[in-house]
């Protein structure tokens, strides 16, 4: 049977809806990498295995020193891969978002997966309900063959209180932003957003590259300017390896205080919750302060002294204390700025 090209002014406009529909709701996936040779080509494979394909999937690989690229040939006729110079994983999210020719992206780290129907999962959510800014996915952590449970049935009490449910999704969740400032559930490799709102909102801030929980500030500023809903079903894979494990609770916990403070001065949040998040990043200090002392990291303990707000007034942070300001008056010590305390604790 010979194929006929239709002209497009003789296509009846009902196929010109329906074919606007389709482009309409077109999603790229972005992949930034850096050294996972080891793993992406699993990421790679399961992006390429959808029930429904991705109109484009796009790797940024973020110069790479192992043969991550080498690995990435031999899908090259399928995926668009942009070697970039060593920008950071902001940036190189960043530029795969602004290198996409969809109206929505999705996000992916280098080394998870998902599942086979994630993007039909994520359309069909999207198709019926065009007025949500993006789609966070529930998501299982595993190591090996070991599949922990999923994330979201660990969310606390009350979380999804108040909220609108469909089969396998939750939307217009009550005080979203408070709540996710306290218990980190949206996990950035997975979500869906509109290529537009991802570019309002700024996409990810380069000031927080090396930071721990960098995609966490760019969540609650997601949560804080757009209509959010939750895929319930566990379709994005999260791995754990060794080379993605934090090596430091220190350096994890000042990476939160980094992202609370910064969210604190610049989300433009309500009194309650400033007041909320100054409580937090006070119990952070603290804890960061006592770890630092006890692993005799005076230099990071002095750094975080003179922030502290509220603390206990017992003996042992007493003696403490008289320590450290002998150490700051012997060592004629100068803290660096608090947004730097972080690098300061990593081993």
């Amino acid at each position: 049977m010979k194929l006929q090209i239709l002209d497009a002014d003789r296509i009846p406009d009902y196929l010109n809806r329906y074919l606007n529909c389709l482009a309409f709701m077109e999603i790229c996936l972005v992949i930034p990498s850096y050294n996972r040779a080891d793993l992406i080509g699993a990421t790679i494979e399961s992006a390429l295995n959808q029930t429904r394909p991705f109109a484009q999937i796009i790797v940024v690989d973020d110069a790479s020193t192992d043969h991550t690229l080498e690995v990435l040939k031999q899908f090259e006729d399928r995926i668009t891969v942009i070697a970039a110079p060593k920008i950071g994983v902001q940036r190189a999210r960043n530029m795969g978002v602004e290198r996409a020719s969809t109206p929505y992206v999705t996000l992916c780290d280098s080394d998870d997966l998902l599942t086979p129907d994630h993007v039909a999962t994520v359309h069909a959510w999207l198709e019926a309900n065009p007025g949500y800014d993006a789609v966070y996915t529930n998501h299982q952590v595993f190591t090996g063959d070991d599949l922990q449970k999923d994330t979201f049935s660990r969310a606390p009490a009350g979380f999804f209180d108040g909220s609108r449910s469909e089969t396998n999704f939750t939307a217009d969740i009550p005080d979203l932003y408070a709540k996710t400032s306290q218990f980190q559930l949206l996990l950035v490799s997975g979500v869906t957003l509109k290529k537009s709102f991802y570019t309002r909102i700024g996409g990810f801030d380069p000031a927080f590259d090396g930071v721990p929980s960098e995609d966490w500030e760019f969540s609650l500023r997601v949560v804080n300017a757009g209509n959010v809903a939750l895929c319930m079903a566990p379709i994005t894979l999260i791995r754990r390896h060794p080379g993605n494990e934090s090596k430091s609770k220190l350096r994890q916990r000042l990476g939160e205080i980094a992202v609370l403070e910064h969210a604190n001065l610049h989300h433009g949040r309500p009194q309650a919750d400033r007041a909320i998040f100054k409580s937090m990043i006070d119990h952070h200090r603290l804890w960061a302060f006592e770890e630092a002392f006890g692993r005799k990291k005076l230099a990071l303990a002095a750094c975080i002294f003179p922030l502290l707000g509220k603390h206990t007034d017992s003996m042992k942070f007493r003696i403490k204390s008289i320590l450290i300001r002998a150490y700051m008056v012997v060592t004629n010590f100068s803290p660096l700025p608090p947004q730097r305390q972080y690098k300061d604790a990593i081993e």
